[in-house]
């Protein structure tokens, strides 16, 4: 056992019991591949999960099983022998943990025995693309000199949301995507010997429409409510099944429950803490893997951090009725510009793409939530997470100058790159300055 496994307490306490169930979907999702001898994809996330579902293949998700690590604070060593191979210290922690997995692997042909849950399974083939952030593309093709394993990449363009764009650019954006996962489909069948069964698809993709609508309400309903019934730190576990499990019956299962769990907790007035003091928005950048509780060090001093902007939900999008092809039904539930931009197109009014559908911003959630500030985290690994957070403290600062806002510093997997002691002094001073802001305002 690598000497840093088990040694710290890093992990939230889990407010309700669907988050308390996540680590455990996680753990089956590691030893079925491990187990079931199915075909495994190391996959890169791109919300496309069902393509997998569909094909009855087992996709693995590197950066899913690098945040596992994170928290069980085994990291360094795979993070050290990316960086001995060249891998930049400012390249995503997430690619150099899952680099350093299969260079580790490489060297000496087994899986590195401090590795959770068995390690991730040997790869039949390697899927990245380029949604989001710029390392995945080049990330899985260096994965595939070390495992010497058929890799595909397929570009997948995200256009900023809540711009106006060009008709004919927003149908190039649409047509050109579903390009890209023809190709990929196509690459899969030869894989697999087999074709696609679209009907099987076109299933798969409305039972993950029904997931992520009940996904969607649950958290709105959380966030919306006062006190609040679940905080950030739990959605930062129940988005999991919605993203690495998207189109199969468990996911459906798991976010049914969580709907009912919220509903019943709202219904009863369970609150976090016995009093709300501050109602916080975590409001851009991956959380600390590695040092969770910080959101109980807030709630210990009267905060909670009612929503997350990482890893929200898609709007549920009414336009997908008259929508046949399950791609472009898994594009528009996913490409939020390309939602609106159609809906215009056939007259259906935007407030009817699901109110807060889509709002990356947390301008535009402070009034709905009622919160009183926002913590961002900027991480020394990770642009596409923290690009933007100055403009955004700047827009916050002028359209809610009673808000308060805070920056900090560190990074999602690379303990290194990390000052606990710096965060909790920072947000310490961040809520006494949120104290002494309302009682100026009483």
């Amino acid at each position: 056992m690598y000497k840093g496994e088990g040694k710290y307490k890093t992990s939230a306490r889990k407010w309700t019991e669907s988050a308390n169930k996540v680590r455990g979907l996680v753990k089956d999702m590691n030893t079925r591949a491990l187990l079931e001898g199915k075909p495994v994809a190391w996959v890169m996330l791109s919300m496309i999960n069902e393509l997998f579902v569909a094909m009855d293949v087992l996709p693995v998700y590197p950066e899913n099983y690098a945040s596992l690590c994170a928290t069980k604070r085994v990291t360094d060593p795979f993070i050290e022998r990316a960086e001995a191979d060249g891998f930049s210290n400012v390249t995503c922690s997430y690619a150099r943990t899952g680099l350093g997995y299969a260079a580790l692997w490489h060297d000496t042909g087994e899986v590195p025995n401090f590795a959770p849950d068995g390690g991730m399974a040997q790869p039949a083939m390697l899927i990245g693309s380029s949604f989001v952030c710029d390392a995945r593309y080049k990330w899985f093709q260096a994965f595939s000199r070390y495992l010497d394993v058929p890799c595909y990449n397929f570009d997948m363009p995200m256009p900023p949301a809540g711009r106006p764009h060009r008709p004919d650019a927003m149908l190039h954006y649409l047509n050109y995507t579903l390009a890209q996962l023809r190709g990929l489909i196509a690459f899969m069948e030869k894989m697999l010997g087999k074709k696609l069964d679209w009907d099987k698809l076109d299933e798969i993709v409305r039972r993950s429409e029904k997931t992520n609508a009940l996904m969607y309400d649950s958290f709105i309903l959380a966030a919306s409510t006062e006190p609040c019934p679940m905080p950030a730190e739990d959605t930062f576990n129940n988005f999991v099944p919605a993203y690495f499990m998207a189109g199969t019956v468990e996911a459906l299962e798991f976010y049914q429950g969580l709907y009912d769990e919220v509903k019943q907790r709202v219904d009863n007035k369970v609150r976090i803490i016995p009093e709300e003091k501050y109602r916080l928005i975590w409001g851009g950048g991956i959380p600390p893997w590695h040092t969770m509780d910080i959101f109980n060090y807030v709630e210990d001093r009267g905060g909670v951090f009612v929503y997350q902007t990482s890893y929200q939900p898609f709007a549920p999008v009414e336009l997908l009725d008259g929508v046949t092809d399950p791609l472009m039904r898994m594009l528009l539930m996913r490409i939020r510009p390309a939602s609106v931009h159609i809906a215009r197109q056939q007259g259906i009014r935007q407030s009817s793409l699901g109110g807060l559908s889509g709002l990356f911003s947390p301008v535009a959630l402070i009034q709905p939530f009622h919160a009183q500030g926002v913590v961002m985290s900027m991480q020394r690994s990770c642009r596409s997470a923290t690009i933007g957070q100055i403009h955004q403290r700047r827009l916050l600062e002028e359209s809610s100058p009673t808000s308060s806002v805070l920056i900090l510093e560190g990074d999602m997997g690379d303990i290194r790159d990390h000052s606990e002691a710096e965060w909790k002094s920072k947000l310490d001073a961040f809520l006494e300055t949120m104290e002494a802001m309302k009682k100026e305002s009483d």
